[in-house]
C-alpha cells in the first residue's frame, strides 16, 4: 500500500510538472516604412513570415507590444494620404490569420494578444476619439475586458497555465504627439499583481522600453514612476518585454529601491518583427543612456520574435530572427537606403540569442 501511494505521489507531482511548462511567443514592431511594398502601413510580409516559423514553433499564443501599422501620419510617403487605421489593422490581421493566428475568441491555432504603440495612436489627421475607436473596432473587442475603467480594451491581463500576463496600454494619457507622459497605470497594476497572489510567473509587456536604448520618447519620461513600475513586478518577473527601437536590444535593467539603491537587476527585451530598420545617423551605438543598465545582446537589421518556454519555475527565452527581409544599398548620394524582401518563403530563421532565468 505505502509503496502504491508514493507511486500515486510520483505520477501527480510529473504530471504537474508537465502541465506547467508551455512556450509562448513575442512580436513587436511590424509597420511599414509606407512606400515601395509597404503602402498598406503594414510590413506584410514579415508578420506572414514571423507568424509562419512561430507557428510551427509550438508556442500556444503570442503577447504583442505594438506599432503593428504605420497608422495616422502625416508623413505616410509623397504619393499619398495613409489608407484608414482600420484598412492598416485589417492587413496586419489579414496576414497573420494567413498563418493560423488570429484574435482571441476568433477561429486560429494561436491566439495573439497585442497593446497599442504610438502608431496606433497618431493624431495627425484623425481625432483621438476616432483613433481609439478604429482599435476597439478591430482589436480592443475581443481583448479582455478586465483593464483600468477608461481602458477597457487596451489594458487588461489574463491567465494561463498558473501564469499571468499583463499588457499596458502606455499611450492612454500621454500628450497630444504621443512624445512624453508615457506612463502606465500604476494604481490598477498592483491590484492586478494583489488579485492573483498564485501566479507563478509574472509577464509584462508594452510598447515602449522602461530605460531608453535609441528612441528617448518611452517610459524613461517619468523615471521616477518607472522605477516604481519595474519595483512593483521585479520580484515576480525577470523580463519586460518591449519594443519601439527596431532593433533587438537585450540589456540588465535596475531594480531601484525607493531610496535610489540598486537591489537587483531584471532583463528587458526589445524585439523587432519588420518595422524599418535605422540607418545612417540614426542607428544606435548600442550604448544606454542610464548607465546603470547593463548591455547584454545588440542586434541589428534583423526580423524575428521571442519564443518563450515555461517549465515551473524556469523560464528561457530565445531570439528567432533572420537577415533576410531586406537589402541595404547606398543612393547616388552615399546615403544608406533598404528595399523589401517580399519573398518571405526564402528566409531562413535561425536563434540568435538565447537567456534563461529562475524564480524563487
Amino acid at each position: 500500500m505505502r509503496r502504491n501511494i508514493l507511486t500515486l505521489g510520483l505520477i501527480l507531482i510529473i504530471s504537474v510538472c508537465c502541465a506547467q511548462k508551455y512556450k509562448f511567443g513575442v512580436i513587436c514592431d511590424t509597420r511599414s516604412n509606407a512606400d515601395q511594398s509597404g503602402v498598406s502601413g503594414v510590413n506584410v510580409a514579415a508578420v506572414t513570415a514571423v507568424c509562419n516559423h512561430l507557428k510551427a514553433s509550438g508556442a500556444k499564443f503570442i503577447i504583442a507590444p505594438g506599432d503593428f501599422i504605420c497608422g495616422n501620419v502625416k508623413w505616410y510617403n509623397a504619393q499619398q494620404t495613409p489608407p484608414s487605421n482600420t484598412q492598416q489593422l485589417q492587413a496586419f490581421l489579414g496576414a497573420a490569420k494567413s498563418q493560423g493566428v488570429s484574435l482571441p475568441g476568433e477561429k486560429g491555432n494561436i491566439f495573439i494578444y497585442p497593446v497599442r504603440g504610438n502608431h496606433e495612436c497618431y493624431q495627425d489627421i484623425l481625432p483621438e476619439d476616432s483613433v481609439e475607436a478604429a482599435w476597439i473596432k478591430n482589436i480592443g473587442y475581443s481583448l479582455p475586458k478586465n483593464g483600468p475603467a477608461k481602458e477597457i480594451g487596451f489594458t487588461y491581463s489574463f491567465e494561463y497555465n498558473g501564469s499571468l500576463f499583463i499588457g499596458m496600454d502606455q499611450y492612454m494619457h500621454s500628450g497630444l504627439t504621443k512624445k512624453d507622459s508615457i506612463r502606465v497605470d500604476q494604481i490598477w497594476l498592483n491590484k492586478e499583481l494583489k488579485n492573483h497572489p498564485n501566479a507563478r510567473q509574472v509577464f509584462v509587456y508594452g510598447h515602449t522600453p522602461a530605460f531608453a536604448a535609441k528612441h528617448p520618447d518611452c517610459l524613461d519620461d517619468d523615471s521616477l514612476a518607472r522605477n516604481i513600475f519595474i519595483e512593483s513586478i521585479s520580484n515576480r518577473s525577470g523580463v519586460y518585454f518591449c519594443g519601439h527601437d527596431h532593433f533587438y536590444a537585450r540589456g540588465d535593467i535596475p531594480v531601484y529601491a525607493k531610496n535610489g539603491i540598486i537591489t537587483k537587476y531584471m532583463q528587458q527585451v526589445i524585439t523587432p518583427s519588420g518595422a524599418p530598420f535605422l540607418v545612417g545617423s540614426k542607428k544606435w551605438n548600442g550604448k544606454y543612456p542610464n548607465k546603470d543598465v547593463k548591455p547584454e545582446k545588440f542586434i541589428d537589421n534583423a526580423v524575428g520574435y521571442q519564443l518563450v518556454t515555461v517549465n515551473g519555475k524556469k523560464v528561457t527565452v530565445e531570439f528567432f530572427a533572420t537577415f533576410d527581409a531586406c537589402t541595404i544599398t547606398k543612393d547616388d548620394q552615399g546615403n544608406p537606403v533598404y528595399t523589401y524582401n517580399n519573398n518571405w518563403q526564402t528566409w531562413k530563421f535561425t536563434k540568435m540569442d538565447t537567456f534563461t532565468f529562475k524564480l524563487p
